[in-house]
């Protein structure tokens, strides 16, 4: 009877591992190459979180799923703001 309940926990273990394991793999994947965000008329690629742009606290939505023509919100209580979105020239030198 101990040799049949060990095997059930070790079972009911790795089966919870690997399926905490194959979900947070999912969602990584989901949220770095499907998210959009809207800009007032369209929806647009949202890019990399944390690289391309960043949620900041609000009431509103910052990021949305797409599934064939449907957009969910993914991240919501947060608004969309872009990160390095104005490429600054370099300084110029003076002539003397």
């Amino acid at each position: 009877m101990k040799k049949i309940k060990w095997t059930l926990m070790t079972l009911a273990i790795v089966f919870s591992v690997g399926s905490a394991v194959a979900t947070r793999l999912y969602t990584d994947t989901k949220a770095q190459s499907n998210l959009y965000y809207w800009n007032g008329n369209a929806y647009m690629p949202a890019g990399q979180f944390g690289v391309d742009y960043v949620c900041q606290s609000s009431s509103s939505i910052c990021s949305y799923s797409r599934s064939g023509n449907t957009y969910t919100p993914y991240q919501t209580l947060s608004t969309y703001s872009p990160l390095g979105a104005v490429k600054n020239d370099p300084p110029k030198k003076k002539n003397k």
